[in-house]
Order: C-alpha cells, then structure tokens, then sequence
C-alpha cells in the first residue's frame, strides 16, 4: 500500500497541468492532441476553438483521465495560453 501511495504523489493534479501549460503556446498542446494514440485521436476529437469577446480565444481539449471533462484553453491572439479551466459533469481535481 505505501508504494501504491508513492506512486500517487506523482501524479500532477489539473490543476498543476493547467498552470504548467500556462505561458506556453498553443501549438504543444494541439501536436500532444493530434499525436497517433492520444485520447482525443482515439475518440475521433475534432478541433473545436472559439473566439471571445476580450479578443483571446478558445481551444477545447478532451480529458484524456475523466470523461465527460474538457479543458477550454483561453489563447491570446499570439497564440499563447492565459488560461484554462474544466467544463463538464466528469471534471473533479484531483
């Protein structure tokens, strides 16, 4: 049990995901998604992006861990990510 709970201390939560991810441009996160064997190639995830009105936009990936959770990554118009948050009844942080 004490290695299982090792192991587990390991894992980053989303919300260390998200904010590792911040200050990075976009393009990593869109290769990682359309990379042979990701989750979002497995399920057939189409690019899915909208604009908001601060003039940044949206690009949503699929949680790979927890279904029915998105991240809506907010971009700034140099395609960088300011943000992100989780949308959908399967998000929790872990």
């Amino acid at each position: 049990m004490l290695s299982l709970c090792g192991c587990m201390s390991q894992i980053p939560s989303m919300r260390e995901f998200t904010k590792a991810w911040t200050g990075q441009p976009i393009e990593g996160v869109r290769q990682r998604i359309a990379r042979e064997g990701s989750y979002a190639s497995s399920i057939g995830w189409k690019e899915t992006t909208y604009p908001l009105d601060n003039g940044n936009w949206v690009y949503v990936e699929p949680d790979g861990v927890a279904r029915d959770c998105f991240i809506p990554w907010e971009v700034n118009p140099q395609g960088i990510i300011v943000g992100a948050r989780t949308e959908g009844k399967g998000c929790r942080w872990w």
